[in-house]
């Protein structure tokens, strides 16, 4: 019987790996927001704010999530700074992300291209 041994230096990489591919699937809801109405930015919030009270509602989230989320929302121009950012706050807010269905959305239409 083969034993399959973890390595911790993998967990570490793909961690890495993970945190660098969710930042990636988030550039483009960093760059609606920054481009207001005209690149979708008021859609993007609306989903966002929409999946913050289905956490709120189903207790499906730390409530320091959720506050932090709610602050972003307020100023979308932090929230896309944040999303970009590498720091190890950045990258567990986009681990608890509310713009799922924006990043989905962006990947749909990228893949359709």
């Amino acid at each position: 019987m083969e034993r399959n041994h973890h390595n911790p230096a993998q967990a570490v990489v793909s961690v890495a790996d993970v945190n660098e591919r969710r930042l990636e699937k988030h550039r483009p809801v960093a760059r609606a927001l920054r481009g207001g109405a005209a690149a979708g930015a008021d859609e993007v919030l609306a989903l966002a704010h929409a999946q913050i009270a289905l956490w709120e509602r189903g207790h499906l989230c730390s409530q320091d999530y959720i506050d932090a989320w709610k602050e972003l929302l307020q100023h979308p121009l932090r929230a896309a700074q944040i999303l970009e950012e590498r720091s190890p706050r950045a990258a567990a807010l986009r681990q608890n992300s509310p713009f799922v269905a924006s990043v989905r959305k962006f990947q749909t239409l990228a893949n359709a291209a």
